[in-house]
């Protein structure tokens, strides 16, 4: 049987394009998933998918970074493939995994895939920095305004509300006010 595998990253990728190339190449079975390949933890379709190969099953997937993109992780999937005694192939890269040029070929392209990952994660490290350099915010926007902290603090110490009805009347939960006003009087206290 060959069985297929299909993954993008995030919610906002497209899978179709994989699953019609994994059906072109005769998967009758296609597992498919919107997580990040650079980390096997919590792929549950890919285990899945690595549970159901049996015997002379062929696993595919569209290119080898769709099954992974961290070297170690590919090589383990790899070598648990061949216990199980199921062929590994990519319908856009062509090798065989029987052979040393086809092992060396896969080993090659997982170390560029890696690679990649590496250099991505550091150009948005470098857009990070950039941007907070330049006054940029990230996270989400706070929920409360300094002048509504103060309001907050003055309706405490006048002990009329308790501090779910202060939340409730700035559309906050207690949490976020408790730790709002904490916040303000650290920064006071300094």
């Amino acid at each position: 049987m060959k069985v297929g595998y299909a993954r993008v990253s995030s919610t906002g990728q497209n899978l179709e394009a994989q699953i019609e190339l994994l059906k072109k190449a005769g998967c009758q079975k296609i597992f498919q998933e919107k997580k990040s390949g650079t980390n096997r933890a919590n792929r549950v379709e890919l285990e899945k998918a690595l549970d159901f190969v049996r015997e002379g099953d062929t696993f595919i997937v569209t290119r080898l970074d769709r099954c992974s993109r961290n070297t170690l992780d590919l090589y383990k999937i790899l070598e648990f493939l061949k216990n199980k005694k199921v062929e590994f192939k990519a319908t856009e890269q062509e090798f065989d995994t029987s052979t040393s040029t086809g092992k060396l070929m896969i080993g090659l392209l997982a170390i560029v895939s890696e690679f990649e990952t590496d250099l991505r994660a550091e150009r948005q490290a470098e857009g990070i920095k950039s941007a907070m350099a330049r006054g940029v915010k990230f996270g989400a926007k706070r929920k409360m305004t300094e002048e509504q902290v103060i309001e907050a603090m003055e309706l405490q110490k006048k002990g009329e509300m308790t501090n779910q009805q202060i939340a409730d009347r700035f559309g906050v939960g207690r949490s976020t006010l408790l730790r709002y006003v904490a916040e303000w009087k650290k920064r006071e206290c300094k």
